[in-house]
């Protein structure tokens, strides 16, 4: 069987590297590098060091390994815009679990 990338309900254990855009929960603007945690057809999981709030927008460019790219156009990189849907933070971690739904492919 195989799985499709674009299959909205399958999450993929793919860490890939990420760029994320956005706002933080004190409205200050930032990029951070991060790696994606997992992906599904309809969003993605990542760690973020920012405070990031839920229903916050963020813009995603996203590096799809050579294998993958047919599933995502071609492009060796994937840019869409996402609202954030989850944020998890552990006492102890320097980091947040991110998750997120995509909206609209962006340029």
């Amino acid at each position: 069987m195989t799985i499709s990338i674009t299959d909205r309900r399958k999450r993929l254990d793919l860490h890939l590297a990420l760029t994320i855009q956005g706002e933080d929960e004190a409205g200050h603007p930032f990029i951070e590098e991060t790696r994606a945690r997992n992906i599904s057809g309809s969003g993605i999981s990542f760690e973020s060091q920012r405070h990031l709030p839920i229903g916050g927008r963020v813009h995603l460019s996203i590096a799809i390994p050579a294998p993958l790219q047919k599933h995502f156009g071609g492009q060796p990189i994937y840019r869409t815009h996402a609202v954030v849907c989850r944020v998890e933070r552990f006492e102890e971690a320097q980091v947040s679990r991110v998750g997120a739904r995509f909206l609209s492919q962006g340029s």
